[in-house]
């Protein structure tokens, strides 16, 4: 996830000047013009962590919420109920379950 221009400047105290934009959403190409020095970008941890070139610093406050949902009428089967299964799952692991 990339955070807008402007809640960047707000984090950031208003330092963060941009050069460049980018408005697509390839973790890839954001890591690398992060990585290049061409800016920040606000990553899930495992993504974050280990990318060259960069440093991964956490985010405490505002708690940052990713939220998935599944909409599907009936009882999910099959690829659905897996996926239903996985999220539950992930969710007893962090607590929010």
């Amino acid at each position: 996830m990339a955070l807008p221009l402007a809640q960047l400047r707000a984090a950031t105290g208003g330092v963060f000047r941009s050069s460049l934009r980018y408005d697509g959403s390839d973790v890839r190409t954001l890591t690398t013009l992060t990585a290049t020095g061409h800016g920040l970008t606000l990553l899930p941890r495992r993504t974050a962590t280990g990318v060259p070139g960069t440093v991964a610093v956490p985010v405490t406050a505002p708690r940052v919420v990713h939220r998935v949902e599944l909409v599907y009428g009936g009882a999910p089967v099959g690829a659905a109920a897996d996926l239903v299964a996985g999220l539950l799952d992930g969710a007893r692991d962090t607590g929010e379950g």
